[in-house]
């Protein structure tokens, strides 16, 4: 039994030194439980790796000259902004401790690392075919791990040889290594001995949760005092990949089938394995029960099923109930301009049932609109351009407000890393609460034009998403596409205690975007909703509107959304779906194809095709969410990959 731990950090050297000394000594201390014959440690510094090792009781060791002038002589001169070190206390049960090459740290080349288990099979691996196990003057299972990983390093495609090397090994075992010319730490293991922590400039790993939490809290590095036992991951069965170049970490999951194949190089991009691991969690997904009816899983909230397999939201749905077009023509009628005067104003994004919208309203119901669109700062350029094309067409007036988009991104990130620090899937919308200031803006307009009709493109039951709340704690389900207006007044004092206990036990949200999610709030469940819901009335066809939009208007797809143009026009949308589906093994696509299968308009096998499409990640979108609201969406990814899953 060893110990092995190991820290990266910012640092200013000037103001660091001091603490990075009494932070090893530290570790050190906790980590002799483990280990109290013999210690080593290196550092990764920009173009060299530095190593000490001693013989000797690892607290005796840290007091001895030796050691304190190799730091002085060494890591002080040459370190410069970043701090990665690795390091072991070791228990010896193999060969003699007086051996150099026996001891931990081993460098082999462009490799140096750190090993506690027992590798049982290198011999029987290629890996006897390239190194002589005799040659050796300690007959070393670490050693030989090391100089494979040496060989690798020197091969194409590091990673996916790594992976294939390391599940190919019998034995247990938990290691950390660098590579020499990458400002990276790795840590694998297949036994769960090792534990992980990680913020935005802190990485730390140690073979027990005991003294990794004892480590952080004392830690003079570490900014964080309050360490909960959620924030100390466990690795296992899994390898973890913390860049120090950009504070990115990444974790691949060593049973992901998509990794045996894949062709990826360390030295070019590792995006790949939030990605990867993503479409492998879509495979471990198949177990989930789902409904035998709609594609709902097991962890949809508040979902039962019958005998029979059936969810009780297919048993209480009840089919919406269309008012129809002689109904509206003559709600209209009473707003319908004489003299070709603007009548109504409709909300436009850009997307295809606002688009469709504006077309039923001009042409069918021969009415005079003029289109706004609120642009919160994640409108999409395609949504823009549809927007242009179809008002241009129909030759109707564009009015564009616009909030200051700037602070709007900026409480977005600020509401995302809030999220990010204790992350809960009822305060996942949050993040986008700014977008609802799209009603108030509507009716701001309605007052400066005079004009008394507001026309929202929505009223269809197939968007319907109980899921939001639901994992708030709100059991509603609102029926014939009631707004969120309409919720139970006790639900919403329910809601309104419930988001402020979240607001309570997470400080981070008590930020400049506080008075715009308070809005968000009102906007969305208690301010009257006075406006006229088009498709309450008119059915909604998604094929049909589609066609008529791609025929008279030229209108476009956005081709990173795959087949389904659903909130095309916000690009918020593909972060929460990766985020719903990452977590909870559904997004609002299955929430959507649910709902359809119930009105008849698709099967549930066309249904589960479809979502298998509409999954899918979709990568520009997230980069171009991530390049305007101005967060490294690696590391945000990761962080959301590491969140722990509902199934």
């Amino acid at each position: 039994m060893c110990g092995i731990f190991g820290i990266s950090k910012n640092v200013d050297k000037s103001k660091d030194y001091d603490k990075i000394l009494e932070d090893i000594n530290l570790y050190v201390g906790y980590s002799q439980n483990r280990g109290s014959d013999t210690f080593g440690i290196s550092f990764k510094l920009k173009d060299k790796i530095l190593l000490f090792k001693s013989n000797e009781k690892p607290s005796k060791a840290i007091t001895r000259k030796e050691y304190r002038n190799f730091l002085n002589d060494n890591l002080k001169d040459q370190l410069q902004n970043q701090l990665l070190m690795i390091g072991q206390t070791r228990l010896v049960t193999n060969g003699s401790k007086f051996s150099y090459k026996n001891n931990q740290p081993l460098q082999c080349k462009n490799v140096i690392g750190v090993h506690n288990g027992i590798f049982t099979n290198l011999q029987e691996t290629d890996t006897e075919k390239t190194i002589n196990y005799e040659s050796y003057d300690v007959k070393s299972d670490s050693l030989m791990y090391f100089e494979k990983l040496s060989e690798i390093y020197d091969q194409e495609d590091f990673i996916t040889n790594y992976l294939k090397f390391i599940k190919s090994i019998v034995g247990n075992y938990s290691i950390a290594f660098f590579l020499k010319n990458e400002n990276k730490i790795f840590i694998s293991s297949n036994c769960g001995s090792l534990y992980y922590y990680y913020n935005e400039d802190f990485f730390s790993f140690a073979s027990e949760k005991k003294f990794l939490k004892q480590f952080l809290k004392k830690s003079s590095l570490n900014n964080k005092a309050d360490i909960k036992d959620d924030e100390l991951i466990k690795c296992l069965n899994s390898t973890i990949i913390f860049n120090k170049d950009d504070n990115n970490l990444i974790k691949i999951d060593h049973e992901s089938e998509n990794l045996k194949n894949s062709n990826i190089s360390i030295k070019n991009d590792l995006n790949f394995s939030i990605f990867n691991n993503h479409e492998y969690q879509s495979k471990k997904l198949e177990n989930l029960k789902k409904c035998s009816k709609c594609i709902l899983p097991e962890t949809y909230p508040f979902i039962k099923f019958n005998k029979n397999n059936i969810c009780n939201y297919c048993e209480s749905y009840e089919k919406q109930v269309f008012q129809g077009e002689n109904q509206l023509n003559k709600y209209l009628e009473k707003f319908r301009s004489k003299n070709g005067e603007p009548d109504c104003i409709v909300g436009l994004s850009g997307g295809r049932d606002s688009s469709y919208g504006l077309h039923l309203l001009k042409t069918k119901y021969k009415l005079n609109p003029v289109a706004y669109t609120f642009d919160w700062g994640l409108t999409t350029d395609i949504s823009r351009i549809n927007a242009a094309k179809v008002c241009g067409k129909l030759g109707v007036e564009h009015i564009i407000r616009s909030a200051d988009i700037e602070k709007k991104r900026e409480y977005v990130r600020k509401n995302l890393f809030a999220w990010l620090k204790r992350p809960h899937l009822g305060m996942l919308p949050i993040i986008q609460v700014g977008d609802k200031g799209f009603y108030d803006y509507g009716r701001k307009l309605s007052k400066e034009l005079n004009i008394k009709l507001v026309v929202h493109c929505t009223g269809y039951q197939l968007e319907q998403r109980e899921f939001f709340l639901g994992f708030a704690g709100i059991n509603q389900v609102l029926k014939n596409n009631q707004s969120m207006y309409s919720y139970d007044f006790i639900n919403k004092i329910r809601m309104f205690f419930w988001y402020g206990f979240q607001f309570l036990i997470n400080p981070y949200y008590l930020n400049s975007a506080l008075i715009d999610n308070f809005d968000g709030f009102l906007a969305s469940f208690i301010r009257k909703d006075d406006f006229l819901h088009l498709y309450n009335y008119e059915p909604w066809n998604e094929s049909k509107m589609l066609q008529t939009l791609k025929e008279k208007y030229n209108w476009q797809d956005d081709i990173s959304y795959g087949k389904n143009q659903w909130r095309m026009g916000d690009g918020q949308t593909a972060f929460n779906n990766f985020v719903y589906y990452s977590l909870a093994g559904f997004s609002e696509y299955d929430n959507f194809r649910s709902n359809q299968i119930r009105e008849n308009l698709i099967t549930r096998e066309e249904a589960l095709k479809l979502c298998e499409e509409d999954n899918k990640l979709k990568y520009d979108t997230l980069k171009n969410f991530s390049e305007i609201i101005g967060f490294n969406l690696d590391n945000v990814l990761s962080k959301v990959s590491c969140i722990e899953k509902l199934y």
